[in-house]
Order: structure tokens, then C-alpha cells, then sequence
């Protein structure tokens, strides 16, 4: 009998690209909540960032205090934006290669369980993975309403896996898969291995210096992938 194997995929850049959709609806919201043209604010860094984290910086960058109450006002101005751009007839994104063939297959094995480490607010996660009819294979994850710090979210992550699994989960079973150099990070954070994918803004030449358990290009050898994820 196989041993259990948790596998935690962070979303943008890994397994789909919404072409600009989510920075736009950040910056939406910051126009609309803030009152200020996103063309005075300094630019986003988002690969690996969590949602958490970008708010605080935002308010931050238009000098306006953070309260909860404007923290939760610019959330939900930025989920109604995110949820327009996903579904707007202009829209360009796409699921990255062969991901719809990579979570197929590794739904086959009953040892394997899918959940999600990812930097997006829950619902925003929800919105692009069910925008690109994939959500049904995610069972639970953490998240970046979670925590601001990336390296907390593994933890919260197999802890609520476990409790949905019913699986104790030790960081032996468990391999992060992400694109940033902060997926790596959260990876070793947990002491767990890392699968980088060089799908999002980071070539395999700037993934394997922070010495990812396995560095790929893309996941188009699936049958690689999956022997790699599962085994």
C-alpha cells in the first residue's frame, strides 16, 4: 500500500495565469476605496506575495491608515473587480500546460491528496480556479487571508488537510508545487520538498539556486510528474 503524499499547489503562475486580471482588480480597488489613480501608486511585486500582504502595502503606498473596517471595504471591493475581470468577454486568461492533465491523473491515486498554498485571499481562489472548472479537485489549503507571511501558511495548510483527510499528515508526505523563489521558501519553512515549475515570472535558471527539491519547465511530461509527485 502506498504511503500518503500531500500535495500543495500554489495557484498563479503554477496552475493558471488571469493575464494581468488580478493586478488590475487590486488596482480597481485601490482607485475606487482610496480615491487615488493607480498611476501614483509604485508598482506591485505579486509573484509569491500573499493578498494580505499586498493590502497592507497599498495602504501603505496611499498613506491611509489600516483599519479592519477599510481592510474588509478594499477586500471586498477588490473580490467584486477580480470576479468582473475573470468573467469579462475581453478576458485572456489560461490554464497553464497540462495542468488539467497533471490533476486528472493525479486523481487517480487514491494515496494522493490535492490542496492549495497560496498567497490569494480564499474567495479570490475560488473565483479562478472555478473560472477555470478545476476548483472540484482542491480539497481545503490555507490562504492569503491566513497570514501575511507566506512561510506561515504550511502549517495552516496540512493542518487543515489533515483534519479534512482525516490523515495526520508529517512534512515527509507532503511537496509543495509552485513558481516563485518565495514558493521554495515556504516549502523549506514547513520542511517539506519543494517541486518548482519555471510556468510563472521565474526560468528554471532563477528557480534552482534556491535548491527546490526538483526544478521543471513546465508539467507536460505528466506521466513524469505524476511519477515524481506520487512515488
Amino acid at each position: 500500500m502506498s504511503k500518503p503524499r500531500l500535495l500543495l499547489f500554489d495557484i498563479d503562475g503554477t496552475l493558471l495565469d488571469t493575464r494581468g486580471s488580478g493586478l488590475g482588480a487590486l488596482l480597481d480597488a485601490a482607485e475606487e476605496v482610496f480615491g487615488v489613480p493607480r498611476d501614483s501608486l509604485p508598482p506591485l511585486d505579486l509573484a509569491g506575495a500573499t493578498d494580505g500582504g499586498v493590502v497592507r502595502k497599498l495602504f501603505s503606498d496611499a498613506g491611509l491608515p489600516m483599519t479592519e473596517e477599510h481592510a474588509q471595504r478594499y477586500r471586498d471591493s477588490y473580490l467584486g473587480h477580480l470576479k468582473r475581470r475573470l468573467h469579462a468577454d475581453v478576458f485572456a486568461g489560461r490554464l497553464l500546460p497540462a495542468v488539467e492533465e497533471l490533476l486528472a491523473a493525479l486523481g487517480k491515486h487514491d494515496h494522493v491528496h490535492l490542496g492549495l498554498l497560496t498567497g490569494n485571499l480564499r474567495i479570490g481562489a475560488g473565483y479562478k480556479l472555478k473560472r477555470f472548472l478545476i476548483d472540484h479537485h482542491f480539497i481545503d489549503g490555507a490562504f492569503g487571508d491566513d497570514a501575511e507571511d507566506r512561510n506561515l501558511l504550511g502549517p495552516i495548510a496540512v493542518e487543515r488537510m489533515t483534519k479534512a483527510r482525516g490523515h495526520p499528515f508529517v512534512v515527509e508526505e507532503v511537496i509543495v508545487i509552485g513558481d516563485t523563489p518565495k514558493d521554495i521558501a515556504c516549502a523549506r519553512a514547513l520542511g517539506a520538498r519543494c517541486l518548482g515549475v519555471a510556468t510563472g515570472a521565474f526560468g528554471v535558471h532563477h528557480l534552482s539556486p534556491h535548491a527546490p527539491w526538483q526544478c521543471l519547465v513546465d508539467f507536460t511530461e505528466t506521466e513524469r510528474v505524476v511519477e515524481l509527485l506520487v512515488k
